[in-house]
C-alpha cells in the first residue's frame, strides 16, 4: 500500500507538502515517526522488549530496534499513530495515555543504497507486563521479539560486554530460544541511543519521572 507522509522542515515544522514514503526516503526529506520500547519487572529484575526487523525491509533488515516503530502517515501524530502502531506490530490495545514521554529524536541513516532517511522520532516507554510469547506479530514487519535484560542490556550498549545472552521469541507460534547479541546486531546509530533508552528505563523503573528525556 502506497504511503504518504506530511513533509518537515528542519525545524520538524509541517512544510505543507505531502509525499510518499518513496520520495521521502529518496531525496532525504524530513518526515514524523513514533518510537516505544516496551519494559516490564518480572521476579525483580527489568526487562525491555526489542523487535527484529523482516528480512523483506528495505531499511535494516533483520535488523533488532525498539519494540514498535513506524511513520506518520498525512495528518497523523503520535497521539493517533501511536495506538495505530501498537495494535498493528504486537497486537496490544494501548491508549496514548498509557505512554510515557522522552522527547523527540532526531535520526539520520543513510546505510542503504538509494534510501536516505530523516526522521524526527516522538520516543515513548510503556510499562507493560506481558509474556512475548503470547504476541500477535505482524509477520510482513517483524520476524520475531527480543526480550532484554536491562542490567544485561547496558552493559552491552556501553561496551563492558561485546555479546550477551536473550530470550528471543520467533514469529512462528510461540516457539523460543536462547541466542547471543552484540550491539551491531541492531539498527546502527551514532547517537548511543539504545544505551540512552535502557538507562531511562532504569531511573524509570526505579520510580522516577522526572527530567527523563532522550
Amino acid at each position: 500500500m502506497l504511503e504518504f507522509f506530511d513533509a518537515l522542515d528542519c525545524a520538524a515544522s509541517k512544510t505543507g507538502e505531502i509525499i510518499s514514503r518513496d520520495e521521502a526516503h529518496r531525496g532525504g526529506v524530513w518526515h514524523g515517526a513514533f518510537h516505544c520500547l516496551i519494559v516490564y519487572e518480572r521476579d525483580g529484575q527489568g526487562y525491555a522488549l526489542f523487535q527484529k526487523r523482516s528480512t523483506a525491509k528495505r531499511i535494516a533488515p533483520s535488523k533488532f530496534d525498539v519494540s514498535v516503530g513506524g511513520h506518520y502517515i498525512t495528518g497523523e501524530d503520535a497521539a493517533t499513530a501511536g495506538p495505530r502502531e501498537i495494535k498493528e506490530e504486537l497486537g496490544l490495545d494501548v491508549s496514548f495515555e498509557d505512554l510515557f514521554p522522552l522527547g523527540r529524536r532526531v535520526f539520520v541513516y543513510g546505510l542503504t543504497q538509494g534510501i536516505i532517511e530523516h526522521e524526527f522520532q516522538d520516543v515513548f516507554l510503556l510499562l507493560r507486563p506481558l509474556v512475548p510469547c503470547t504476541l500477535s506479530l505482524q509477520r510482513e514487519e517483524l520476524d520475531g521479539v527480543l526480550e532484554m535484560g536491562v542490567t544485561h542490556g547496558i552493559e552491552l550498549f556501553s561496551h563492558k560486554e561485546q555479546r550477551i545472552s536473550c530470550l528471543f521469541y520467533a514469529n512462528r507460534g510461540a516457539s523460543k530460544e536462547m541466542v547471543s547479541v552484540s550491539a551491531n546486531d541492531f539498527v546502527f546509530c551514532l547517537d548511543n541511543y539504545y544505551l540512552k533508552l535502557l538507562l531511562l528505563v532504569q531511573r524509570y523503573l526505579r520510580g522516577e519521572r522526572e527530567l527523563l528525556v532522550i
